[in-house]
């Protein structure tokens, strides 16, 4: 049914799913960086072709709505809610010989900015790994939300910068709804609020926010930046502050050195190890292909009786046979 080669190929018709190259036609995940190019013709949900035009400039895509089935050749494909980022989507494709699911990145549970995941049972399940490791278990979600309200007013009350550093889409806009809803006022980067525009108009409010600019911008608020910023000398000017980091990846004990910063708190957009597990139970698939993540993770989940295979680059052509 596909082939797999720098990217997922439906077999009996030039469609690919998050290609890394340039290619003629793609349906597209979501809007982060490594899952977007400027193909010939793409197709995505209306937020994630919003954020390809804000990173990539003109494109041609066709904008699908979730649940809203198309046609393409023998397939037929549906955008399914997956609970990563704003307008993120699991792509489900049905043929006479099978159906097939591929995550793209997802997260179960609870999100300020992203829609729930829709689970959609298949035959075969493409899936995303990243935290598939037990040590990646994270804490549960209310907590690390107070804990992130709880390092800003402590920074605040001390007479503190609060530095928060998040990736420039998806964590960033949901660390902002997270403060702002719990009344912080905010000072944000440009690169960070040029995508948040995009959250704006898909209804989602940011509350007291302003463009971070410098200490006089700053004062009294949260200040949320992406990673690359802590070499900027305007943020080097900000004494005295406390810093942040917001990743999954907090989990490992040498986080906080890694990232130069006083804390890592890990709230993050993808399941943890727990969540993939459920996310399989859920959906039943007789065969399962995992990428992104620890190589060894089949073999984990062949431990646990399913069909599981690492998605490497071959012909998947005996699928359904």
């Amino acid at each position: 049914m596909f082939d797999y080669q720098k990217g997922i190929k439906l077999r009996e018709k030039n469609i690919w799913l998050d290609p890394t190259n340039v290619v003629e036609t793609a349906c597209v995940s979501h809007g982060h960086a490594d899952h977007i190019r400027r193909h010939k013709n793409s197709f995505a949900t209306p937020a994630t072709a919003s954020f390809m035009r804000r990173r990539l400039g003109t494109l041609n895509i066709t904008e699908v709505n979730f649940n809203q089935p198309f046609e393409m050749g023998p397939y037929r494909v549906t955008f399914l809610p997956a609970g990563h980022i704003l307008g993120s989507a699991q792509i489900f494709v049905e043929h006479e010989k099978g159906t097939l699911l591929y995550s793209g990145d997802f997260k179960l549970g609870e999100s300020a900015t992203a829609e729930t995941i829709q689970i959609q049972k298949c035959d075969i399940l493409i899936m995303e790994c990243t935290y598939g490791h037990p040590k990646y278990r994270f804490p549960r979600r209310s907590l690390l939300e107070n804990q992130l309200c709880e390092f800003v007013h402590t920074a605040l009350r001390q007479g503190q910068y609060p530095l928060i550093f998040s990736y420039t889409l998806g964590k960033a806009q949901e660390v902002m709804k997270i403060l702002s809803d719990a009344g912080f006022a905010l000072s944000v980067h440009g690169s960070i609020l040029h995508l948040a525009e995009v959250y704006q108009r898909h209804g989602i409010s940011f509350g007291d926010v302003v463009k971070f600019k410098s200490g006089e911008t700053a004062e009294g608020r949260a200040i949320i930046l992406p990673p690359h910023a802590r070499r900027q000398k305007r943020i080097q000017k900000l004494h005295p502050r406390r810093t942040l980091f917001v990743s999954g990846w907090g989990m490992d004990e040498s986080a906080r050195y890694r990232y130069g910063v006083d804390q890592v708190l890990p709230l993050s957009d993808h399941a943890d190890f727990d969540g993939l597990l459920q996310y399989i139970e859920q959906v039943e698939p007789k065969k399962i292909y995992t990428t992104h993540g620890p190589k060894d993770y089949y073999l984990l989940l062949r431990e646990r009786a399913y069909d599981a295979y690492p998605l490497v680059p071959q012909s998947q052509g005996d699928f359904f046979m």
